[in-house]
């Protein structure tokens, strides 16, 4: 009996003991980690994000504010992390130096025409030369409000943008600008003092805004990665708008939208008369898979198809990077099945607004990626939407109601 005991007794301990190891692997294998990371746009500036991974989830999270892009294509080493953008075809490669993390962000990781540094370190080791703190505490200034924006001011490329900016605990600052194609998504920093940052990085772009108010204005430069950068004035207005998005894109005098023909991604031909759509009104999304707008919008369109889809056909118009089919149909693949686009993706070809607009010559122009045109059941233009102000702004909810309320008024005809 004691033997039999004392047989258990190993087997236990045993177990105990390969469970333990078993855990010290998994853990091992699957780290938890919050870093702060940057995207270094010269020795003295830098976009910067959240970088976090639960050991209970099998992804990386990046945070841009309130944003949380989960990333589920990444692989962690002993010496590295690798990560791939989800939607977005770009990839971070990363090696870990001691205490931290570098290596470059590849916006397109099949060539070498645009690259980043990237740097990630924990909050207690960030070095001086990322700090982008402002160094003044002095003339302490609230930013919270609407403030009425110029980009590239005085200039022929000017253009207005409202900014909203909130300051909370710790002058920690979020917000985002306003334009009248589309906004700058959500973005995050902080305020010190009378100057400001706020950055953000989604995949596809890496941006950073500083500012530092003078009087009663802000006078700030907008950094889009390393290959643009343009200032800005603001001024704080909470009653500034902006144009009405149905009436910059318009149909032209005595013309209609009675039918186009696009091919599918199988290559074949789709046309708007075609029986799959009759007897429906229609909404024609012209849009790019390499454009944030965009994928804020096909994430409304999604839901609202599988809604509406008795009585309404959507149609994505995708124009892409590259240009053909052949070289594009990866990419608007796995936007498809990341969105779970359940409506057809037509490829309409280059990504040109220009181009976009001789597609579609019954319009005045395309002006932004993207544009929305709905029709009736008579295929009759309904309405023409330009650009799209997503959920970090605060027009996003009214829109969406707005929208809503025409798509129902458009299943009662």
């Amino acid at each position: 009996m004691k033997a039999i005991q004392f047989i258990l007794l190993i087997l236990a301990i045993t177990f105990a003991f390969v469970s333990f190891l078993g855990q010290k692997a998994l853990e091992a294998m699957n780290p938890s980690f919050k870093y702060q990371a940057f995207l270094e746009i010269d020795k003295d500036h830098a976009v910067t994000f959240q970088l976090e991974k639960n050991a209970l989830h099998n992804y990386l999270s990046i945070f841009n504010g309130s944003e949380e892009i989960q990333v589920k294509d990444y692989r962690l080493t002993d010496d590295s992390l690798i990560f791939t953008m989800p939607i977005f075809y770009s990839q971070v490669k990363a090696k870990i130096v001691e205490d931290h993390l570098e290596g470059t962000w590849w916006k397109n990781p099949a060539t070498s025409d645009y690259t980043m540094p990237f740097y990630a370190y924990e909050a207690d080791k960030i070095p001086s030369q990322f700090n982008q703190t402002p160094l003044s505490t002095a003339n302490k200034i609230d930013f919270t409000g609407k403030w009425e924006s110029t980009f590239s001011p005085d200039t022929e490329d000017q253009y207005p943008a409202i900014g909203e900016f909130k300051q909370g605990k710790d002058d920690q600052l979020t917000g985002t600008f306003m334009t009248e194609t589309g906004d700058y998504r959500f973005l995050a920093g902080q305020a010190r003092g009378d100057e400001f940052y706020l950055s953000c990085f989604d995949g596809s772009h890496a941006f950073l805004f500083k500012g530092k108010k003078e009087g009663e204005s802000i006078k700030g430069t907008f950094w889009s990665g390393k290959h643009w950068k343009e200032p800005f004035v603001a001024i704080q207005n909470d009653s500034v708008s902006l144009g009405n998005p149905y009436e910059l894109t318009y149909l032209k005098e005595d013309h209609q939208l009675n039918d186009f023909v696009f091919s599918n991604l199988q290559g074949d031909s789709i046309r708007m008369t075609d029986k799959q759509f009759q007897d429906k009104s229609l909404v024609v999304q012209i849009f790019g898979s390499w454009c944030p707008n965009c994928m804020d919008e096909t994430a409304l369109y999604t839901e609202l198809h599988k809604k509406y889809k008795k009585d309404i056909e959507f149609i994505g118009v995708a124009f892409e990077r590259k240009g053909t089919l052949e070289e594009d149909k990866a990419v608007l693949e796995k936007y498809i099945k990341h969105f779970d686009i359940q409506y057809p993706i037509l490829y309409g070809g280059k990504a040109s607004k220009k181009y976009a607009s001789e597609q579609f010559p019954m319009l005045n122009k395309i002006i932004s990626f993207p544009t929305t045109i709905v029709l009736n059941r008579e295929r009759e233009i309904v309405k023409i939407h330009t650009g799209f102000n997503g959920p970090a702004t605060s027009v996003y909810e009214s829109y969406l109601e707005e929208f809503e309320t025409l798509l129902q008024e458009l299943v009662k005809k």
